[in-house]
């Protein structure tokens, strides 16, 4: 076993462990940040925004650090917490509880589409919850190793495809099901850097302060299923 290899195995343990991503300044958080940056140098996609048949498709989250992205009580926390929607959606979906289960990030290299898609339960009734971030992204060959993304706008609708919107909105405590989408004003602007990258796991850092351990999978993009009209599950 090589020495990409250990590291890899010795992250992959101490996510297992601790994947949820609270309490930022423990041993094994912060063991797991020096992890990340150990394996940085033995990436096999150097310039990781050059390789689209990469990193391109449906990553699946096992490790999230929300960074202060989280905010709202989600600061530095990851999957299981529990929170306002708002805090997911830039402070413009609607301020019910919101339980972050998991995360998987699509992009679309051909189109410029940078989404992500979570699994929630949303509302006091904690009702089984599609959420879709909607972003673009643009590459500067400068900076070949970031995603820079702007993102438009968030949505959620029930994983129960059977369930209409009204009642939806009426099991998660919404008044119109105008509320469950927003476009937003103006798209903020942010970089992802991939700090490794091999067929099947990225390591990203957001630029405000977030680490992301995501593998590859098969899944469909549902966010862009969903926008193509499609129905997804």
């Amino acid at each position: 076993m090589n020495s990409r290899e250990k590291l890899k195995e010795e992250l992959l343990t101490i996510i297992k462990e601790t994947k949820d991503g609270f309490d930022y300044d423990t041993p094994e958080t912060k063991n797991i940040k020096k992890l990340i940056y150990d394996l940085q140098e033995f990436t096999l996609y150097p310039n990781a925004v050059y390789h689209d048949k990469i990193y391109g498709g449906h990553w699946k989250g096992e490790y999230f650090n929300f960074g202060s992205a989280g905010g709202g009580g989600a600061k530095n926390q990851g999957v299981g917490v529990t929170t306002s929607l708002i805090t997911f959606s830039m402070g413009q979906l609607p301020d019910i509880p919101a339980v972050h289960e998991t995360t998987g990030l699509e992009i679309d290299p051909i189109a410029s589409i940078y989404n992500f898609h979570s699994f929630m339960k949303i509302g006091t009734n904690k009702i089984d919850s599609h959420h879709f971030s909607y972003g673009r992204f643009s590459k500067k060959k400068d900076q070949p190793n970031k995603f820079f993304v702007e993102f438009d706008g968030f949505e959620i609708i029930p994983r129960d495809n059977k369930m209409s919107l009204e009642d939806y909105c009426s099991e998660i405590g919404v008044d119109d099901t105008s509320k469950l989408k927003v476009i937003l004003p103006k798209s903020p602007r942010l970089w992802s850097e991939v700090l490794y990258m091999d067929d099947n796991m990225r390591i990203q850092h957001g630029q405000l302060g977030g680490y992301y351990i995501l593998f590859k999978t098969d899944f469909p993009m549902y966010s862009v299923s969903h926008c193509n009209g499609e129905t997804v599950k």
